[in-house]
């Protein structure tokens, strides 16, 4: 059996919120809120608008249970075609490099053509649990 040998991938462009201090301007937003802002800066900066891409692969260490589907609610929430496949995946202090790594898998093995993989948190609005006594409160 011949199997092909993987394609090349490249890493032709990025975008990013500014690094700012918890509780400081991003104090309100929420994880889908600078998500879609960093990849509405993409969509915007590489002519994107109404493209659908090969998928969207993105997520957040630090996730609220409103965050669920969080990469295809930013999808939904930008100017890529709607079309666009997109999924979560969460991974501690490295979520952003793993969706990298699964997109370019990806495109390496003939899956997809192009990707956009991301990641997003912030601290200013980490879920914090409680135990049972303070529930019943």
């Amino acid at each position: 059996m011949n199997i092909p040998a993987p394609r090349r991938v490249a890493v032709i462009g990025g975008s990013r919120t500014p690094f700012a201090r918890s509780d400081g301007p991003y104090a309100t937003a929420s994880n889908q809120d600078l998500l879609t802002a960093a990849l509405g800066g993409l969509v915007e900066r590489y002519g994107l608008a109404g493209e659908r891409v090969g998928e969207f692969v993105a997520g957040a260490v630090l996730k609220h249970s409103r965050d669920f589907n969080l990469a295809r609610e930013t999808v939904l929430g930008s100017a890529l075609d709607p079309r666009t496949p997109a999924y979560d995946i969460q991974q501690a202090c490295g979520t952003g490099l793993q969706a990298v790594i699964a997109a370019a898998n990806k495109i390496a093995l003939g899956a997809v053509d192009s990707a956009i993989a991301g990641g997003s948190d912030t601290t200013s609005d980490a879920p914090l649990g409680v135990n049972d006594d303070l529930r019943r409160i």
